[in-house]
């Protein structure tokens, strides 16, 4: 059986892996884009030598101003590039510098915290046993549980009012002369029309029955109300004995392990999110950063693609590729070493060419790698995976899944898929007699803080209407008139 942290643990550290296989290989690509332009000159440097003993003086100078003209602009614009580069990768230095002490800080916490909850663990046996005999709390208990029955039923009786209150209002509602006069306030403080248009009203609401139906109405609607209001009482008396409860199992748990052990684990487990937060900031900074990196190794810049035009554009003139066939055809003793060097040059350009082609496909391949492991790894904390609670009955999380997951043989859906299915939370040790039902445990050994209505506090009351089975009639609209024989 693995537990939460470790797999965790063993999915960061691939994380990080692969992230430093990335950034050798962004060097790498740089390495090899610099190397590129760098052939491309030398290879513009031999067609000026060529030229110098194919070609008269006048002609000769033109081409080689022409080459050398580029060559400055190319250079220009590498120097630059290489400025931007520079800045970029300091910034992205820093930030993994940053996220590295971080993660080292998170490390000690989580191995302080995990103590903690281990020795919070061993104690639950005695202070069950503490607590089974203790009088108070066990009065306090029966005070909660009496407190949670009364706060249920009152939660279900004001879901009920609500569900009759729309169910039996409809009849009110679809009536256009009750619902003209309802929302005028007729029959109300609030009504303000006279002459006229009051005794019109008085007339329409004697044809529809208002008066009575009017009373019934509003009945309906306030009931709900006064029964929400009731039950977010009840719920807070609920949460107030709860605390009291919780206080208890805190206090026993303290005298048995010398310390409050509860505070320290919360304290910790708030260092920790702080912590997870600034990761998440930086991972977004570093992958920001990463993003723009590669696009400089692989050449995608502005910069570099003017410069490379500048270069292969004079490489590719007709007057060197004229140069060049004259030069093949009728060599001579002078020349033969230059075309030879050229030659080379375009080999190893090609080569290279190659080389970058082939790491820019492996780059994008390991930015989704990392991007699938990243995204587990955000699942696994949103979902709490990696608390002292959380266990997995797969070991392969770590071995081979893990090993097909970063290499990109299944995705980080597939791999999240069997974690869900081999997950599973463990209960601390003891009889439950302590922190019952999660009251007052740490969130990251499975409670709620005390809170009423949290996941592990959630109890199962009545489903009985207010009133015996709710409100009950027989109402109806007709022939335009409003006729009820509701009764509330």
């Amino acid at each position: 059986m693995l537990t939460g942290r470790q797999t965790l643990g063993t999915i960061e550290q691939s994380l990080a892996d692969l992230r430093r296989e990335e950034a050798e290989l962004s060097k790498r690509i740089e390495r090899s884009t610099r190397a590129l332009t760098d052939l491309q000159e030398r290879q513009s440097e031999a067609y000026r030598d060529l030229a110098r003993f194919r070609l008269d003086t006048d002609s000769a100078g033109a081409l080689n101003t022409r080459l050398d003209s580029a060559a400055r602009e190319a250079r220009k614009l590498l120097d630059k590039r290489n400025a931007d580069y520079k800045v970029l990768t300091d910034q992205l230095r820093q930030c993994e510098s940053d996220r590295s002490q971080l993660q080292k800080k998170r490390v000690e916490l989580d191995s302080a915290r995990d103590a903690a909850e281990n020795q919070m663990d061993e104690l639950m046996e005695a202070v069950d046993g503490r607590l089974e005999g203790d009088a108070g709390y066990q009065a306090q208990r029966e005070k909660t549980e009496a407190a949670l029955a009364t706060a249920e039923a009152a939660a279900s009786k004001a879901a009920t009012s609500e569900k009759d209150r729309k169910e039996k209002g409809k009849a009110y509602e679809a009536d256009p002369l009750f619902m003209y006069l309802w929302q005028r306030g007729f029959g109300t403080p609030a009504y303000a029309h006279r002459g006229l248009v009051r005794s019109l009203d008085r007339w329409v609401a004697g044809l529809v029955g208002f008066n009575d139906a009017r009373a019934n109405f509003a009945m309906l609607t306030s009931i709900p109300d006064r029964m929400a209001r009731h039950a977010e009482r009840c719920a807070e008396i609920a949460l107030e004995e709860q605390d009291k409860l919780a206080e208890f199992s805190r206090n026993a748990m303290t005298d048995a392990a010398g310390t409050d052990l509860v505070g320290t684990i919360e304290t910790l487990s708030a260092d920790i999110d702080r912590i997870d937060g600034e990761l998440d900031n930086l991972d977004r900074r570093i992958e920001t950063l990463s993003s723009a990196l590669a696009e400089f190794s692989s050449g995608e810049d502005t910069d570099f693609q003017k410069a490379e035009e500048h270069l292969s554009v004079s490489l590719q003139a007709d007057d060197l590729k004229d140069l060049w066939r004259a030069a093949l055809d009728t060599p001579s003793p002078e020349d033969e070493k230059i075309v030879q060097r050229i030659e080379d040059l375009k080999e190893r350009i090609d080569q290279v060419t190659r080389e970058i082609r082939q790491d820019r496909e492996l780059q994008r391949d390991i930015g989704r790698r990392r991007a699938e492991l990243a995204d587990v790894i955000k699942r696994f904390r949103s979902s709490g995976y990696g608390s002292w609670e959380s266990t997995f009955s797969d070991e392969k999380l770590t071995t081979v899944l893990l090993g097909e997951l970063v290499k990109g043989a299944i995705t980080g859906a597939e791999y999240w898929a069997r974690a869900e299915r081999s997950h599973k939370r463990r209960k601390p040790k003891g009889r439950q007699v302590a922190f019952p039902n999660g009251s007052g445990l740490p969130k990251s050994m499975g409670g709620f803080g005390g809170g009423f209505g949290g996941s592990s506090g959630k109890r199962s009351g009545s489903s009985g209407g207010f009133g015996g089975g709710g409100f009950k009639g027989g109402g109806s609209f007709g022939g335009g008139g409003f006729k009820t024989g509701d009764t509330f």
